[in-house]
């Protein structure tokens, strides 16, 4: 590793999905996955027209639209999430490591030019995912 020697830093960034995920418009969720090739009633139905409560205690609120996110808990929700993200590297110009819902973006910082570069990486991670 010779940024070691040359002593030069890194900066490393973790980016934590799941909670990202939770809150994806489904507008953006249909159009990603279409462009996978993955459309039809079925990915629509899944998304759309759902309603959910908020239970703390035995108290209910009333019943609301769920206008983004996937339902918690169910078997395609881990699977629509890769599908969600499988492009982040492709866009991504720095080191990249993706674990489950997580993700490790870093760049030894040598210049000004490397952390501009770095920082057009995190606004890429944000476009992709809002």
């Amino acid at each position: 590793m010779p940024w070691i020697t040359d002593r030069y830093g890194v900066d490393i960034l973790y980016f934590d999905y799941r909670k990202a995920f939770d809150s994806v418009p489904h507008q953006r969720l249909i159009h990603k996955l279409s462009t996978l090739g993955c459309q039809g009633k079925w990915v629509e139905s899944f998304v759309y027209n759902r309603t959910v409560r908020v239970g703390v205690r035995g108290s209910y609120s009333s019943w609301f639209d769920m206008l983004s996110g996937v339902p918690q808990g169910s078997v395609l929700d881990p699977i629509l999430f890769l599908l969600y993200v499988n492009k982040l590297p492709s866009w991504i110009l720095s080191s990249i490591k993706m674990f489950a819902d997580d993700t490790k973006v870093w760049r030894v910082i040598e210049t000004d030019l490397d952390c501009a570069a770095l920082q057009m990486d995190i606004y890429r991670c944000f476009s992709e995912m809002v």
